[in-house]
């Protein structure tokens, strides 16, 4: 009886919170988004060149796919978003039209690898605890994310460039963390 009472009161609320928890697999850590007015460009085309700008930057174990979501709802349509994965950090792009302009946005996100991640013993003992990462790992992270928004960056230039649509200015670049 006392056993289980403990699964009931103890086991059972923290796995259905910790599962919670799980099912929102990314944390956003930084969004930028930018919109340029008066201005559209074909979303394969940026994707592509990103891809190219990446590739040519040789980062070390880094995936890229493309990966859609829902714009709102079930029924609703679906956006696609350019994913560039390396570890636990992934980077979500998206370029649309928007009204007479297009945007664009990238999502850096830390993904949760394992339920046991909020489980705090054992995620320190798995060496998954967020709060205890090497030096190293910190810099990679920072590395990588650097990397690809240089990239996301080069590409916007070119498109303004051969357009003749003003760039963006230092400010317009950076992170507003």
């Amino acid at each position: 009886m006392a056993f289980l009472l403990f699964l009931i009161f103890f086991v059972l609320p923290i796995g259905i919170i910790a599962y919670m928890r799980y099912k929102n697999r990314y944390i956003s850590q930084s969004p930028w988004q930018h919109f340029f007015d008066d201005f559209q460009f074909s979303t394969q085309d940026f994707y592509s060149q990103v891809v190219e700008a990446i590739k040519k930057r040789q980062v070390p174990n880094v995936e890229i796919d493309r990966e859609s979501f829902l714009q709102t709802h079930i029924a609703s349509e679906r956006r696609e978003y350019l994913r560039i994965r390396r570890g636990e950090s992934v980077f979500y792009i998206c370029s649309a039209p928007f009204g007479t302009g297009s945007f664009v946005s990238n999502w850096f996100c830390v993904r949760r690898e394992h339920f046991w991640e909020y489980i705090p013993l054992i995620n320190k003992l798995a060496g998954t605890q967020r709060s205890s990462k090497s030096f190293y790992q910190i810099d990679t992270q920072a590395m990588y994310r650097s990397v690809v928004h240089t990239a996301v960056m080069e590409v916007l230039d070119g498109l303004t460039e051969a357009k003749g649509v003003r760039g963006l200015t230092e400010l317009e670049k950076q992170y507003k963390d």
